[in-house]
């Protein structure tokens, strides 16, 4: 992605909104390690953290020329903060994309042809970053209400099926408590995404705009929430994708079954997080090796991310399991929000001391 054309807060808000919302969609307590650990408590209680984090994350970026989590082009030490941000961004777009393929070899197509899937996906996902980040930061606010039809549209036709009786507030052991708070922290890999992305923004976000933006993602998770257990009660915690499987129980006179409405909001939501990463990496790929930025960078990170997304499929199902417990861990999101902004900030001391 080129710098030349800057977008707006608001923009940036909804699109990286949208890339948090397929996450959430995917909710499956059942089939990720330590999903057990995800209740309303603890999302409200991630949701300040993550609001905490970032805004700590907001003052580390504070440059001289701007607001930036890099220091000094062509450093030595710039290079290796932007390979570090492109691992994180790259484990995004992989993990993106074998979730992705996941849920659709589980309930649409057959599991021996995921790497069409995973191909045809991360090739979309490349023809839609090659149109540059500002095609996409306009497109963000059409989708958005287009996401926001096919919710409404899901929660009516969901009407009949609520059992306020299944609404219950389920307390964890204080250890569980904090470690599922964590866990949402640790998965919102679009808190460093947004800081990446502070270069391309006409200003700095405001901590006003940042709560709401915080906010906004608390209020979609709790609402995801909410609506499997109303529907589903106990029974959406043992399934794998719990908000799919309320969903084929909705339906209107018209439309006999909303399978299809998810599978649309399913796909679009997925495109944008991948978009979203896949054009970070490609924007970070360049100043690792200090180079002008092509869109050929886009469709070889492209073809990387398909490679390591085929050899993680075709593997053990415990490789899966330890890549998500490794992001779950913070891995990812507590270098790129706190430490390598710190790392930025502490030699940009050291510089001015010298």
């Amino acid at each position: 992605m080129e710098e030349s054309h800057k977008i707006s807060v608001s923009q940036l808000f909804l699109l990286l909104f949208l890339s948090r919302s397929f996450s959430l969609v995917a909710y499956s307590p059942a089939a990720q390690v330590g999903g057990e650990k995800i209740t309303l408590l603890t999302t409200v209680l991630s949701g300040l953290l993550q609001y905490l984090l970032l805004m700590a994350g907001l003052v580390l970026c504070r440059r001289k020329t701007g607001s930036s989590p890099f220091l000094v082009p062509e450093s030595l030490f710039y290079r290796v903060q932007a390979g570090l941000y492109w691992l994180c961004c790259m484990a995004v777009c992989v993990y993106t994309t074998v979730n992705f393929i996941s849920f659709l070899t589980a309930a649409v197509y057959d599991h021996r042809y995921g790497w069409a899937a995973a191909i045809t996906f991360l090739a979309a996902g490349a023809l839609a970053v090659s149109q540059g980040l500002e095609g996409l930061a306009r497109g963000s606010g059409i989708l958005a209400a287009l996401l926001g039809l096919g919710c409404v549209m899901i929660a009516l036709g969901l009407w009949r099926q609520y059992d306020w009786l299944n609404l219950t507030l389920r307390t964890l052991p204080w250890k569980d408590t904090l470690q599922g708070t964590w866990q949402g922290f640790a998965m919102n890999g679009e808190i460093f995404a947004l800081l990446l992305f502070l270069i391309y923004l006409r200003e700095a976000p405001k901590p006003l705009s940042c709560a709401g933006w915080v906010g906004g993602l608390t209020l979609a998770s709790t609402g995801v929430q909410l609506l499997t257990m109303l529907t589903l009660g106990a029974y959406g915690g043992r399934k794998p994708f719990p908000v799919f499987t309320a969903v084929t129980s909705a339906g209107f006179q018209v439309f006999q079954r909303l399978d299809s409405v998810f599978l649309v909001i399913w796909v679009i939501l997925g495109l944008v997080k991948l978009a979203v990463f896949l054009g970070l990496t490609s924007s970070l790929a360049p100043k690792v090796f200090l180079r002008p930025w092509r869109v050929t960078w886009v469709w070889g990170n492209s073809a990387l991310a398909g490679a390591l997304v085929l050899f993680l499929w075709n593997g053990p199902e415990e490789w899966m399991n330890g890549f998500y417990t490794v992001l779950s861990a913070g891995c990812l999101a507590l270098p790129g929000v706190v430490l390598l902004p710190l790392l930025g900030k502490l030699r940009e001391k050291g510089g001015k001391k010298a």
